[in-house]
């Protein structure tokens, strides 16, 4: 239980095949299951140990399904990016210069006048 050792018998971590590429790509439908799957296998071993009275909070399998939920954070950051609106430069000076508009003065405004 909680004095006790890890016992050599129970694998220290289960690894998922997802590496996260530091490059900018487009992330793939497939290493998103591949977060998910391994997530999921971790968790299942968590419940693994606790059912034979090893305390989970004290293994290494918490600290690999922190370093997964790390991954997945980063792959949400990445494709929320990815759907953040992009900025229309042209539109945007239209609006500053449409926003400092001033009047011509009242002379200049005048049309001569035909009778």
């Amino acid at each position: 239980m909680a004095g006790e050792e890890i016992n050599e018998d129970y694998p220290v971590e289960i690894h998922g095949t997802y590496q996260l590429v530091a490059e900018v790509g487009p992330i793939r439908t497939s290493e998103k299951v591949d977060l998910v799957s391994t997530y999921t296998l971790n968790s299942v071993f968590w419940v693994y140990l606790a059912t034979q009275g090893i305390n989970p909070k004290e293994h290494p399998v918490k600290q690999e399904l922190e370093r997964i939920r790390l991954y997945m954070n980063r792959v949400k950051e990445i494709t929320d990016k990815k759907k953040a609106g992009k900025l229309d430069r042209g539109a945007a000076s239209r609006f500053v210069k449409n926003a400092l508009w001033e009047p011509k003065l009242k002379n200049a405004s005048k049309l001569p006048i035909k009778e």
